[in-house]
């Protein structure tokens, strides 16, 4: 009874929280939001190309995210180190140039102890980082650290870099609730209004698990923050525009009343309201999905496709706002193999083709060792593959990356022109 008594007062502080931190006269006032569209894809097939980002200089990678920088290039940022939530975890960055096809080598751009010293105080972890690149060239890297406890005790962070990614510097840290100031963390690409600002997707993970928008000026003050659905059970919102004042957010589900499927929830003002979240014709096993609006009512979602394992990896199109999919494209399909318990010699022999199928890389031996180690136990082995962040280049291209058995960063592209012979990685 005390338990329960200490959530619901929790609860209601991080309700008052929202009428503290955003005032009363920015509340519900959202401009309209910005659709980037450019020419529909018109080859969603069996092209695509895949690379890996990263090289194999740590255990283990996870939660990568991407954005394009005014020449094309594309840079990538993901967490590295010998697990996830230990002291060595670093943001990792690496670019990607599609003119040679080529990544470049991965370097750390932020550790806690350089976070630590600019921040002025203490950091235990750090966790996902999502960019957002400025009209005027700056970019901005929202963070999610923990100075005590697990992930439900997270920040948000705020770091600013003029060189386009390669270096940092601490800003600030994003006030979203007076209670602490924790359980605020990032995942999906943010969106954009016509008025220039900002809409990060963020979700929290202490008490109830919900999704929210926050809409950010260009000094990263919170304007306005909506609540995504009204459920408790889900994160990491994917928001997609369809136009001006619709958009469509896809959560990852965390309910056990309602498990194996992806919640929906959507806005019609601008993401003023947004409708109770909803179970739609998507299964998932709780994991997180990526994706992006190409065109009105035309959207593509990389996620899980079933309702049980994290081993299969699928590209689905809509045509209709979701109301039906079809299923273009499959990067990986492993359920014959979901007890967990493949025989290593088998399970590696597996993982052995899927480097082969991966373009100019140079690290076969040591990602092969990656993997053994972080799927592989005494009972066998098992595969894994989640976390997709897709996004679209101002010339077409699609670009997703997701992690890769817990040991790498995959990246798969699919031009929207297919390249010369001679300009193939």
């Amino acid at each position: 009874m005390a338990r329960k008594a200490f959530h619901w007062a929790v609860a209601a502080l991080l309700v008052v929280g929202y009428f503290v931190a955003v005032p009363a006269s920015d509340r519900n006032h959202n401009p309209a939001f910005q659709p980037d569209y450019v020419p529909a894809h018109d080859a969603i097939g069996d092209q695509w190309q895949m690379r890996f980002a990263s090289d194999g200089s740590t255990a283990l990678v996870h939660a990568a995210s991407m954005v394009e920088l005014p020449d094309g290039r594309i840079r990538a940022f993901w967490f590295a180190g010998s697990r996830e939530g230990a002291p060595d975890v670093d943001i990792h960055s690496a670019l990607f140039d599609p003119a040679s096809g080529q990544w470049s080598e991965e370097a750390s751009v932020l550790s806690r102890e350089q976070l630590s010293r600019q921040w002025g105080r203490y950091v235990r972890k750090l966790g996902n980082a999502v960019p957002v690149l400025d009209a005027d060239g700056r970019m901005r890297l929202f963070v999610v650290a923990v100075s005590f406890g697990g992930w439900a005790a997270s920040r948000l962070v705020v770091l600013e870099s003029d060189d386009l990614g390669r270096s940092w510097d601490f800003d600030e840290a994003l006030t979203t609730s007076p209670f602490m100031n924790i359980s605020t963390l990032v995942k999906t690409p943010p969106i954009r209004y016509a008025d220039g600002t900002v809409g990060l997707p963020v979700y929290h993970e202490m008490v109830g698990k919900f999704g929210e928008l926050l809409r950010l000026d260009k000094h990263n003050h919170i304007i306005d923050k909506e609540r995504i659905g009204h459920g408790r059970k889900a994160i990491q919102p994917l928001i997609l525009v369809d136009s001006p004042r619709r958009a469509t957010a896809y959560l990852r589900n965390e309910s056990e009343d309602h498990p194996g499927m992806i919640y929906r929830s959507d806005t019609r003002n601008g993401g003023e309201d947004w409708t109770p979240l909803a179970g739609g014709n998507l299964v998932n096993p709780s994991a997180a999905v990526g994706g992006v609006a190409l065109a009105p009512d035309h959207w593509l979602l990389v996620a899980n496709c079933n309702s049980k394992e994290r081993d299969d990896l699928c590209l689905k199109e809509t045509l209709d706002s979701g109301a039906t999919w079809t299923t273009r494209y499959s990067f990986h399909d492993r359920h014959r193999w979901r007890a967990g318990n493949v025989d290593e010699r088998l399970f590696m022999t597996m993982i052995k083709q899927e480097l082969e199928q991966t373009r100019g890389d140079q690290h076969t031996a040591v990602f092969q060792r990656r993997v053994e180690h972080n799927k592989c136990h005494p009972a066998g082995c098992e595969f894994q593959y989640d976390y997709p962040y897709v996004i679209q280049a101002r010339n077409g291209d699609i670009h997703i990356l997701y992690t890769w058995n817990k040991s790498a960063i995959r990246h798969a592209w699919l031009p929207a022109t297919a390249p010369e012979e001679g300009e193939r990685g």
